[in-house]
């Protein structure tokens, strides 16, 4: 009797396993057993192209020859693996035959995804050939071509394109899971694809990501649900039906590799051009260290040109620069990879006038005609600390104090008008200081308008007057991108709207999305809720600067349209010459550009970042003219 419930306790165990196995867990089994007879093998994905306003490409992608090894297809045979490695090391001439062995000992010799060989990317004419001339002797060996990020005006424009290069671990890991959206753009048409064969993974190891800039910045749109690719490509994907001992026995599907989305800037290449010459020439003709310049479109919020000194060139990431040359770009003092357009924070100095003149004319009883003596110098404080200006102006009033910039002016608004540190602070604030731009790019700085809490906090210091003098003329605390100068000058300029400035103008996707082009317009942050006469007051104190023969803009009067400007110097070291500052828009009737130039250390921004500004502003001027002709 127990033999007998032995017998059926065994005999229960199995029908209860066999259950498990066919019927309750058929569908994962079935899966996983696919998945042992299939080895799916991933070709690279094409990135998508990007063009200027004018369709002039920037970034595109370059063919090279890559030496790639199949390792299922490599010699079983020790000795035979070992003559083929040092053959592949006599051609290459680059690596050796035990550097190859190790490789391939770290992959695994029983994959049929292609492997490039370790110094075999990118290689001359001379290595196709040999590697073609003893192909009989290299099984597993070809010759694949491949597409590499290219920049094609090398530097121009380097900082805003920013690069792209092979995929990092962190990222792999991040984006790993994400699958090509296809349904998203077919109207919800699913393509047919073999039972147990998901969606395209959008990353693989090989991937080449976007690191920094536009690259970065359109890489993939994970705002969405599921995220879509934007510059990222498809991959190109076989499956193969395999034995168990991985040798391919049929092809079970193909899909070919797709290029990304095409994004077309605001940037304009010729103003770009221009703007990266003139403030290359100012830097070296003068005592600047490094700059910045930018330059906008009110009319339609885009940037024009933005340029940072020094540069670099992007194509040094897809070509695999030497160690070398990243090592002298990461050791320059002078921060070249760091673009100081949207990250470098300055005091800004007297272009900050236009926001003092703002809240003064708010927040104050000062009138027009109101007038102070400018001896060079004022005193305050029960110690009498000296707060001087540039110049004595004598006797100064509201528009003389624009066009000549003067200091003491300001100081009185403050002593004898009552102009605060929080309306100055506030009125900043309304003017884009102290916030993101909203530009999207990676680096980008804040800036710093200060307040008594900041004071208290960072230096365990109560707010005094002197603070607030500093604060008045654009020194002290406060910090300034060039980029938010730009945004401050571009809303005086159009009474009153605060933009959000753009560099993406259209996307425009591959064909299999089935999606139209997706536009870009101006977007306006806020518009500025003042008296009706304040903004003009303070457009018209910027375009006398410019009339005048004794305005700190007055090298712009020989120009052959009006415009207006405002210039600084930013003292931050007494041991160093200040920042220079330039900002300036044009036509002043009817303005459309916006232009602002930093030249660290270049002294008066009138003789050293004044030129530069007016290059640029006589750039943007015919390119508006070539584009009305056209039209």
């Amino acid at each position: 009797m127990w033999l007998g419930v032995l017998f059926g306790l065994v005999l229960f165990s199995f029908v209860v396993r066999l259950w498990a196995l066919q019927v309750a867990n058929w569908v994962d089994y079935a899966k996983r057993g696919q998945e042992q007879r299939k080895t799916e093998v991933y070709g690279p994905a094409p990135r998508g192209l990007i063009f200027d306003r004018n369709g002039t490409i920037l970034a595109d992608n370059q063919y090279i020859w890559n030496v790639q090894v199949t390792p299922q297809d490599l010699p079983k045979r020790e000795d035979e693996l070992e003559r083929q490695f040092a053959i592949l090391a006599g051609i290459l001439g680059n690596t050796s035959a035990s550097e190859l062995r190790e490789h391939f000992e770290k992959v695994g010799t029983d994959r049929l995804q292609a492997e490039p060989l370790p110094g075999g990317e990118d290689v001359a004419f001379k290595v196709v050939v040999a590697v073609e001339e003893r192909k009989g002797e290299l099984p597993g060996v070809t010759i694949a071509e491949s597409a590499r990020r290219h920049y094609s005006h090398g530097s121009l424009a380097a900082h805003v394109l920013g690069y792209a290069r092979g995929i990092t671990e962190e990222q792999f890991e991040r984006y790993r899971h994400l699958r090509y959206p296809d349904e998203v753009f077919a109207g919800g048409y699913a393509p047919t694809r073999p039972e147990g064969l998901e969606a395209m993974p959008v990353y693989g190891k090989e991937s080449v990501v976007g690191q920094t800039g536009i690259e970065r910045l359109c890489e993939i749109d994970t705002s969405t649900a599921p995220p879509v690719p934007i510059l990222q490509g498809r991959r190109s994907r076989t499956v193969h039906e395999v034995d168990r001992l991985n040798n391919p026995v049929r092809v079970i599907e193909e899909e070919p590799a797709a290029a990304g989305a095409s994004v077309y800037l605001t940037l304009d290449t010729r103003i770009q051009a221009v703007a990266e010459a003139a403030l290359k020439h100012q830097i070296q003709t003068t005592t600047g260290k490094t700059g910045a310049a930018v330059c906008l479109d009110v009319e339609s919020g885009g940037v024009l040109a933005m340029a940072s000194y020094p540069t670099f060139d992007p194509n040094g990431w897809g070509r695999g620069g030497s160690p070398e040359e990243f090592k002298a770009l990461n050791e320059d003092g002078r921060k070249p990879l760091f673009d100081k357009a949207i990250g470098g924070q300055y005091a800004p100095a007297s272009t900050f006038k236009m926001v003092s003149a703002t809240a003064a004319l708010e927040t104050t009883p000062v009138k027009l005609g109101t007038t102070y003596f400018c001896t060079g110098v004022i005193h305050e404080g029960a110690q009498h600390q000296p707060f001087e200006c540039w110049d004595r102006h004598g006797r100064v009033d509201f528009y003389k104090a624009i066009v000549q910039s003067c200091d003491v002016y300001f100081y009185e608004l403050v002593r004898k008008q009552g102009l605060t540190s929080n309306a100055i602070g506030h009125h900043a604030r309304l003017f884009g200081f102290g916030e993101d731009p909203g530009l999207g790019l990676t680096g980008g700085a804040r800036g710093l308008v200060p307040d008594a809490q900041y004071k208290l906090d960072k230096k365990d210091d109560s707010w005094r007057t002197g603070d607030t003098l500093n604060m008045v003329i654009g020194q002290g605390y406060l910090l300034a991108t060039p980029l938010q100068v730009a945004i401050a000058t571009a809303a005086v300029a159009t009474d009153g709207e605060v933009i959000e400035p753009s560099l993406v103008r259209k996307i425009a996707w591959p064909s299999h999305m089935h999606r139209k082009p997706t536009m870009y317009g101006r977007k306006v942050r806020r518009h500025l809720e003042l008296k009706p006469t304040t903004l003009e007051r303070v457009r018209h104190g910027m375009r006398l600067a410019v009339a005048r023969r004794k305005g700190t803009a007055h090298l712009l009067a020989d120009l052959p349209f009006k415009c207006a400007g405002k210039t600084g110097s930013a003292e931050h070291d007494k041991r160093l010459k200040p920042h220079a500052w330039f900002t300036a828009f044009a036509p002043y009737e009817h303005p459309r550009f916006v232009v602002t130039v930093l030249i660290s250390e270049g002294g008066y921004g009138s003789s050293t970042a004044g030129p530069a500004a007016k290059s640029i502003l006589v750039a943007a001027m015919k390119a508006r003219d070539r584009s009305v002709a056209d039209e």
